[in-house]
């Protein structure tokens, strides 16, 4: 699955983009967070619970249970002031801003697996999984940036073959359309924030077990 390179990922708070190449995905949060490593069967993974009151802002569309939206009026603009100014006469009403935030959620910062096509970074995520289901905060609610870094290779095969799901549609379908193929080489350059919906828990936990 992934091979001995090295995914590096860069995640911006404010960036929904970012994750990897080769076989090892580093991914650097937003203030440092203490962070937990796991190594099974010689592939070493790193990830990072993140809660509401980190306001970990994202974009694009989330199931309910992944973010939660925040809308105020915008008052205190210079823009806003001058409009106000500007058209005294007329009813006037404030524009609506609305804001995304993760809900619990553990995301994962780093992994490494010494060889492609051997399991090893796939256990390595079903343990984070499992460790999310244990969690009464995060109920298996998992996230990754993936963003290419080396210009040649991106780790959102990997991780949609796992069940993962970028928050925009369309990259979705490009995935799907990968996916069909007969050989599956050379996974479509996407970045962006990925998650793990609800429904394919299953087939995480039930993935390449032949391989292990």
């Amino acid at each position: 699955m992934v091979s001995s390179t090295n995914y590096n990922v860069a995640i911006n708070p404010n960036i929904s983009s970012a994750v990897g190449v080769s076989n090892t995905m580093k991914v650097s949060s937003q203030p440092q967070k203490k962070e937990e490593q796991i190594v099974v069967k010689n592939a070493k993974i790193k990830y990072s619970k993140i809660k509401p009151s980190d306001k970990y802002r994202v974009y694009g569309e989330w199931n309910k249970d992944y973010a939660y939206k925040i809308t105020k009026e915008i008052t205190n603009s210079k823009e806003i002031s001058e409009l106000r100014s500007r058209y005294k006469l007329i009813t006037f009403k404030n524009p609506i801003s609305t804001v995304q935030y993760l809900n619990h959620c553990y995301k994962i910062d780093f992994i490494e697996s010494p060889q492609r096509y051997q399991g090893a970074g796939t256990k390595a995520v079903k343990t984070v999984l499992e460790r999310s289901l244990a969690d009464k905060d995060t109920q298996g609610r998992i996230v990754v940036n993936a963003e290419i870094i080396d210009g040649r290779t991106s780790p959102a095969g990997f991780f949609y073959k796992l069940g993962f799901r970028f928050t925009d549609k369309n990259m979705n379908d490009k995935m799907d359309e990968w996916l069909r193929q007969k050989t599956l080489v050379n996974a479509p350059k996407l970045t962006g924030m990925m998650y793990l919906p609800k429904e394919h828990i299953n087939k995480v936990m039930l993935y390449g077990e032949n391989l292990l």
